[in-house]
């Protein structure tokens, strides 16, 4: 595509370079620059793409954006400024045929730029975003199960993966850099989807990662401090504002009344508002709530009021938070035309990876893996546990390394006041020592008086667990959820934690290939 194609709706400064020439590719990385391509400078928390600039041009980019926080004018010419040095643009690029264009703001026009490359695949599909701290995952697996019950086809964006509409594939971000973002919307249209589901985090809004992308419909879910600290918001302040920009992003607003920051999240916005609640009334509402506990699963049962009517659903998702997320889900469904026939089925036969997906071998104890990994999460996951009233409520979790220290201890304190006993292993300990970090978990639990043991080797731990369960037990596996590895001094080395349950479960039955089936 011809770079002034690519420019047409980016504000910019043209320093150097004929706008005339085609592009191949758009890079931010420029170890993934080839001949032709446009190299973005992206400014992070730990690199500056604007110190591989040099990189990107021996690579053969034919073009390059630059920052105008890096750039400022000297005697008529622009120097570039990072922290490793400071030259003029004109004697860095004397010997390269290069363009040079500088931006107010790199990430915004990465948005602007990929979106243009790709052909606006967002304006071709039915966008629907979802944020809040919690539920975004299984919010947005909700909805794009109720639409493909209805039959549309249906992409998906979101922590756990990418479905184009062809293949899912595994995701790194919640929300990936705009650049992917676009060639994913792009890949969707191709395979023929009408829709698009997309978690879009908070991160990802203060990122400019959605920049330009409207959303036919966009969710607020719910906010609690969390993701504050450095590299992600300095403030709540800053974290609610962030997600607030959804709710100028859309043209529909559907919003939990319940969450005590909805409204400073309403506050400038563009688009018509819709709620759903649980305890006051609203567009959406959710009545008789129950939850039971049947061979080895967890059901959750109510009536759904929309409208006039009332219409029961039952899920095997517990919990009055996915009481919630299966309110929003249904309320995107309705604008898309979804009956409520269709709505009910898919939210009976959802399961959602790694979010209290059950995955007892037994039916004489539920066994649940769970994402929980902070302090917030376990708490909410432990006491919605607690009302199913289960002989044993056993918790397996640890903590992240390079993370805050403060979390293990509160995660221990949380543990030990509502479990019956705890487990506290390993969980992506990447550069730090194991054992230190259950050091810090284990002075929480101690405070509390509450029963525990420690086993660093994540496997020995869930065979201990299982091992342990007896008939009318829950056991919880907090903090994997989905993930498919255990990251160690920078290698992320397969671990699942289904087939970790599998193998205990052999071992404790001492019968090799006994399973559920064997028990009924």
């Amino acid at each position: 595509m011809q770079l002034d194609r690519l420019l047409s709706q980016l504000t910019y400064e043209h320093v150097q370079g004929s706008q005339n020439r085609e592009i191949t590719d758009i890079c931010y990385h420029s170890g993934k620059v080839k001949e032709g391509s446009l190299f973005v400078c992206l400014e992070g928390q730990h690199v500056d793409g604007h110190d591989y600039l040099m990189d990107a041009l021996r690579g053969g980019a034919a073009a390059v954006v630059l920052s105008a926080e890096s750039t400022v004018r000297v005697e008529g010419d622009i120097l570039l400024y990072t922290e490793k040095f400071g030259i003029r643009i004109s004697e860095l690029l004397r010997d390269w045929d290069a363009t040079v264009i500088v931006a107010e703001d790199t990430r915004e026009a990465l948005a602007v730029l990929s979106a243009a490359f790709f052909g606006h695949p967002a304006e071709k599909l039915y966008m629907i975003g979802i944020t809040g701290t919690k539920g975004k995952t299984t919010t947005a697996y909700l909805t794009a199960a109720i639409l493909k019950e209805a039959g549309y086809k249906t992409g998906m964006i979101g922590t756990i993966c990418i479905d184009d509409g062809r293949k899912t594939r595994p995701a790194t971000h919640t929300t990936p850099e705009a650049y992917e973002i676009q060639k994913y919307l792009a890949d969707m249209v191709a395979n023929g989807c009408t829709v698009c589901v997309m978690e879009v985090s908070s991160q990802g809004l203060k990122m400019q990662r959605v920049s330009g992308i409207h959303y036919k419909i966009g969710m607020f879910l719910n906010i609690e401090p969390d993701h504050i600290g450095p590299g992600e918001h300095a403030s709540f302040a800053e974290y609610l504002f962030c997600k607030s920009r959804l709710m100028r992003q859309c043209d529909i607003g559907i919003v939990n009344r319940d969450d005590p920051h909805t409204e400073r999240i309403l506050q400038g916005h563009t688009c018509a508002v819709e709620t759903f609640s649980v305890r006051h009334p609203a567009v959406s509402t959710a009545g008789n709530i129950r939850f039971s506990m049947e061979s080895g699963r967890l059901f959750g049962s109510f009536k759904m009021c929309v409208g006039g009517g009332q219409f029961p659903v039952r899920m095997q998702l517990p919990g009055v938070f996915n009481v919630y997320n299966a309110l929003a889900a249904s309320a995107a469904a309705r604008h898309l035309g979804v009956t409520m026939e269709q709505i009910q089925q898919a939210l009976y036969k959802a399961q959602i990876p790694g979010r209290c997906e059950n995955i007892s071998p037994s039916c004489h104890y539920v066994l649940l893996l769970d994402y929980a990994h902070n302090e917030m999460s376990l708490k909410n996951l432990l006491e919605m546990l607690r009302t199913f009233a289960p002989r044993r409520l056993i918790v397996i979790f640890g903590c992240g390394g390079n993370r805050s220290v403060l979390r293990r201890s509160k995660m221990g304190e949380t543990a030990g006041h509502l479990a019956d006993l705890s487990i506290i292993t390993s969980d992506n300990p990447r550069w730090e020592e194991p054992e230190t970090i259950l050091d810090d978990i284990e002075a929480g639990i101690r405070a509390t008086g509450g029963a525990y043991v420690r086993i660093a080797d994540r496997s020995e731990a869930v065979s201990y667990a299982v091992a342990q369960a007896k008939e009318g037990d829950i056991l919880v596996l907090a903090g994997k959820g989905h993930e498919g590895y255990q990251e160690i001094r920078g290698v992320r080395y397969p671990m699942s934690e289904y087939e970790l349950v599998e193998d205990a479960y052999r071992k404790a039955c001492g019968a090799k290939g006994k399973s559920r089936a064997d028990e009924t």
